[in-house]
């Protein structure tokens, strides 16, 4: 049967820095030889056939119709065309909780899961930042004498002490009645599945793990009788406005997606690390990540059957309308390889040596579901865009925040 216009679907790809983007009309019907391509500055009109079909780009998006050149097909993907592109006010990523933590501010931290307050509510007198996660590495290259810095680095009581991404806290400041501590070894902890339900995860630590006693879903470990790590990616930290807090737990892959592309901006800007390790708690590399970009826009049109675009009230998409609405969001870029069952191990090797390499530590179950989210991530770019040498390219919307598009790493690992 002859592919209608109606599934067409656009994919737009801006680069805010440049005002300049990739557009690929994909899904066209067999016939693209007759198919007529119309830009103007909102919207893109296909016709063929009789049939007539315009994209409406979000609000704020703005295509320069003489800058547009090099429409050519890609067999298997669509049309391509480069063009210049202008955006007004582009919104910049949600900074996270490693950025907006501040003393003299109360907050409650919740387990992001089901929303349980895990910790007393108070208001931290001093918090300060940790050195870089790997700064013990380069003691040996500034000392000639035994390690002056031996003793760990530990909070005292109403101290938070901010790491790349975790936070450490007092055991002090704890609610015992809502985490349980786990002995060191194997234990069996419920995390999120990706898409759906609970499954139980077994997985092996040398310190004791905090677990929320409501879901069981494991939010940090104990590094030392008085000191307790939280992972960034297991609580929610909100502030306390006027003593009232407003309750918002998240979709879980959203928010891990958010967290983890608003760290990988975080740490490029601020140590110009651009490779990253994904580590579990366990000490295993489980990805290696290379950010490409973080000032890009992805642009994709609401019905199509890939998009995972939430925020889209799907009653309002009328399947045949000669109209499809387009939806922005905020994206980095990165080249990604996973690292499971020896996969990539010369790559592995080489990153974990180098020092320009930033390693990134979370929970085992986290780096597998984000390993899911790239996978994932990938699949609802065109096929042209999914590969890049050796890597895999993924471009993942995370709503109306902030977006992953990734890819894999290059032919040598380097």
């Amino acid at each position: 049967m002859e592919r209608s216009l109606l599934q067409t679907q656009g994919f737009l790809e801006i680069r805010n820095s440049t005002q300049s983007g990739l557009l690929i009309i994909g899904n066209v019907p067999e016939k693209y030889s007759e198919l007529q391509v119309t830009l103007s500055p909102s919207s893109i009109c296909l016709c063929t056939g009789g049939q007539r079909i315009n994209l409406d780009l979000p609000v704020g998006v703005r295509i320069v119709p003489p800058s547009c050149r090099n429409l050519h097909y890609v067999a298997g993907d669509g049309f391509h065309m480069r063009l210049q592109v202008q955006i007004n006010q582009p919104a910049e990523l949600v900074p996270t909780v490693i950025e907006t933590l501040q003393a003299q501010t109360s907050y409650n931290f919740q387990c992001q899961t089901c929303g349980q307050s895990v910790l007393k509510r108070q208001m931290f007198q001093r918090v300060l930042p940790l050195p870089s996660g790997n700064w013990t590495d380069l003691v040996e290259h500034w000392c000639c004498h035994p390690d002056p810095f031996a003793k760990a680095l530990q909070p005292r009581l109403d101290d938070c002490l901010l790491g790349d991404t975790f936070l450490l806290v007092s055991v002090a400041s704890i609610d015992k009645t809502a985490v349980h501590e786990e002995p060191a070894g194997q234990s069996n902890v419920k995390q999120d599945a990706v898409h759906s339900g609970t499954h139980e995860v077994q997985m092996e630590s040398e310190n004791n793990t905090i677990v929320c006693t409501r879901c069981r879903k494991l939010l940090g470990i104990v590094t030392s009788s008085d000191t307790i790590k939280f992972y960034i990616t297991e609580v929610l930290v909100q502030p306390l406005i006027n003593k009232t807090l407003n309750r918002q737990i998240h979709e879980r892959s959203w928010f891990v997606e958010t967290v983890i592309a608003g760290r990988l901006k975080e740490l490029s800007s601020a140590q110009c690390s651009f490779r990253f390790c994904i580590q579990g708690h366990n000490g295993k590399t489980y990805i290696l990540l290379w950010l490409l970009n973080s000032d890009s826009l992805l642009v994709r049109s609401h019905d199509d059957v890939k998009s995972d675009f939430a925020g889209v009230d799907k009653k309002a998409v009328k399947p045949e309308s000669s109209h499809k609405f387009c939806e922005g969001s905020n994206a980095i870029k990165v080249l990604y390889q996973p690292c499971l069952n020896g996969r990539n191990k010369m790559a592995e090797d080489k990153w974990e040596k180098n020092i320009s390499v930033h390693c990134m530590t979370l929970p085992v179950s986290t780096c597998l579901q984000l390993l899911l989210i790239l996978a994932s991530s990938t699949a609802f770019l065109p096929p042209s865009l999914q590969n890049m040498n050796s890597f895999k390219v993924d471009s993942s919307a995370s709503r109306k925040q902030l977006t992953i598009t990734i890819s894999r790493a290059p032919r040598d690992g380097q």
